[in-house]
């Protein structure tokens, strides 16, 4: 029976990728003011970077309706299963807004996968688990190579400004960390499904310098990939110096859409990277 690979748009896959694998990707809602738009299906990801740039007040970000879910599983379990991976229950209720809907429509046949993550990070977990399943993969195998990189996944970010993080107030416990150093540059990562800190800097350029350290402390680096906001030729060099350090590295550059897009804002850069089994 095959199995349908599903996860939500803080995924950031790119687009061919997603229709490469045939993964179904339900949208999030952001709304700025009275108007609301399905993440990545509504607004495009330059125009929402031009308007986050140019309101005052921080738009809102919304998991998906649990009918968007319950109508994605109703036709994809009428032709086999479903392994369904999402961002960390921590950052978002949407993981359950897709149990209950899994659970409404055939509980029996829709595993659901909290990655402990989110971005591209959750991504690299939903493109195994599609790999897996377009090689034939059991629902099970499918969801086990999805929880595999979640385990040797390592996600670390950088902001330009700390504004976003603070009035978005979706940091975890690296709350009090960001809030004494506005003035500095924070990298963060995600450990135990929540925002923890893991280094600070006086400057930009230092900021990226450690990124890449930190990343690279990884030895045997299987899949690797660079996330910006608004800053494409900073993440082109830094995807160039990961290639350079790990020539035979699988590498996406990509980027942040809005709903990650809301509490970073202008200027987040990101790196994930994978370990090899």
């Amino acid at each position: 029976m095959p199995v349908y690979i599903v996860t939500d748009s803080t995924a950031d896959i790119p687009r061919e990728i997603v229709d490469q694998y045939g993964i179904t990707v339900v949208p999030l809602t952001i709304t700025f003011g009275a108007e609301s738009f399905r993440d990545g299906q509504d607004l495009t990801t330059d125009e929402f970077y031009r308007r986050l740039q140019a309101t005052k007040q921080l738009p809102q970000t919304g998991q998906p309706p649990p009918a968007l879910f319950q109508h994605a599983y109703e036709h994809l379990v009428s032709r086999g299963e479903v392994v369904s991976v999402h961002l960390s229950h921590k950052f978002s209720g949407t993981i359950e807004t897709a149990r209950n809907a899994a659970r409404d429509v055939s509980a029996g046949k829709i595993t659901v996968v909290d990655s402990g993550l989110t971005s591209m990070a959750l991504g690299l977990c939903v493109i195994a688990a599609a790999k897996k399943a377009q090689a034939g993969g059991t629902r099970d195998e499918c969801a086990a190579a999805a929880e595999s990189v979640a385990r040797r996944i390592k996600l670390l970010v950088t902001f330009e400004t700390l504004d976003y993080l603070r009035r978005g107030g979706r940091i975890g416990r690296a709350s009090a960390f960001v809030g004494g150093l506005l003035k500095l540059k924070p990298i963060l990562t995600v450990k135990d499904g929540e925002a923890h800190p893991v280094a600070r800097v006086r400057s930009r350029q230092k900021a990226l310098d450690e990124l890449f350290d930190l990343a690279m402390e990884t030895k045997d680096v299987e899949d690797a990939v660079v996330l910006h906001t608004t800053t494409p030729e900073e993440a082109e060099t830094l995807a160039q110096r990961v290639k350079a350090a790990c020539p035979d590295v699988s590498l996406i550059v990509g980027r942040f859409g809005p709903a990650l897009g809301v509490h970073g804002g202008p200027g987040m850069i990101g790196l994930a990277v994978v370990e090899r089994e």
